[in-house]
């Protein structure tokens, strides 16, 4: 007969969380989205449209400097011809569609297929800095370059404010 002492069941506290009680993959992606979106250049969270395809998501990284933003984007296998760029509502979106190599260009059976084709849409809100009429974008090797100046007004009100202490 062993002794071991029963273990008293723990109450949950009572106090509120921070993180969602529901940790599913969804509540977690808006609990992520949710601190971006007080950053002053953040992405829109948008679900790419229903396909049999694997969807894209393409990574991307915002860099900002003194006269402007530049966005750059990874694109492998796609040409310019597949690409979207729009603005509406100072909303940037990247869009586009990477397709499957029809069944005639191989031959053989698939054994393994890791490489991700289908539809893809990044929307990004746009800080009131940016001059619209003036962004610029290249596409190089597989890589998507954007230039977004700031205004000419936002440029002449930046200011260094000295610091005391």
């Amino acid at each position: 007969m062993s002794i071991t002492p029963k273990k008293q069941p723990i109450e949950p506290t009572k106090q509120a969380s921070l993180m969602p009680t529901d940790m599913s993959w969804d509540n977690f992606e808006k609990m992520f989205d949710n601190f971006r979106s007080h950053w002053p250049f953040h992405a829109m969270v948008e679900k790419p449209f229903k396909t049999t395809e694997l969807n894209l998501n393409p990574n991307v990284d915002v860099t900002e400097d003194d006269i402007g933003y530049q966005v750059t984007a990874e694109l492998p296998g796609l040409e310019t011809k597949d690409i979207n760029l729009n603005i509406s509502d100072n909303v940037l979106t990247i869009s586009g569609e990477k397709k499957i190599e029809k069944e005639d260009d191989k031959k053989g059976e698939y054994h393994l297929m890791e490489r991700q084709y289908g539809y893809f849409k990044r929307s990004f809100s746009l800080p009131p800095k940016v001059d619209q009429d003036n962004i610029k974008a290249e596409f190089k090797k597989g890589i998507l370059h954007l230039t977004l100046p700031k205004s000419e007004k936002s440029i002449k009100n930046q200011r260094k404010i000295d610091i005391e202490g």
